[in-house]
């Protein structure tokens, strides 16, 4: 078990928006997400990631700049949620963000915005920490997810 080196896990949160959008789009503000993945990164310990990275930086996007990387780093068509690129346990990891797919799915799904957010997120999170989808991600997935509605709330 690892845990996240940072004595003050706010700090280790940086986040970037290339949106214009994004102030009316988003729906958490930046103090909550920062909150909410300083939880997620304190919270690597009691998930017991393989690697628990020291930071994250957040990069909120639209549809065409996730499109863009999308084609660019996965070979895939389209806009997708959110794209994770961890970089070890030595460097921070970066997560991309679609601000226009999280609206769609919310509208798609019925879901409530903040709460499908940090579920992204998380499910972001839980790539960076070193984990492919299956079981073990949807429960560390759950343990980031708890951390940061507690940390929002």
């Amino acid at each position: 078990m690892q845990l996240c080196p940072s004595v003050h896990p706010q700090e280790s949160v940086r986040i970037f928006s290339r949106y214009a959008a994004a102030a009316w789009l988003l729906p958490l503000d930046k103090r909550e997400l920062v909150a909410a993945l300083a939880a997620m990164l304190a919270a690597c310990g009691e998930a017991q990631v393989p690697c628990s990275p020291p930071a994250v930086e957040l990069h909120l996007l639209d549809d065409a700049a996730i499109g863009v990387a999308n084609r660019r780093c996965l070979g895939c068509t389209g806009p997708t949620n959110v794209l994770s690129f961890p970089a070890g346990c030595d460097a921070p990891g970066t997560l991309l963000f679609s601000l226009d797919t999280l609206r769609r799915e919310c509208l798609l799904y019925g879901q409530e915005p903040a709460e499908h957010a940090l579920r992204l997120l998380a499910h972001g999170m839980a790539h960076l920490c070193g984990l492919d989808h299956g079981e073990q991600m949807d429960a560390v997935s759950q343990i980031f997810m708890d951390a940061a509605i507690q940390a929002v709330a």
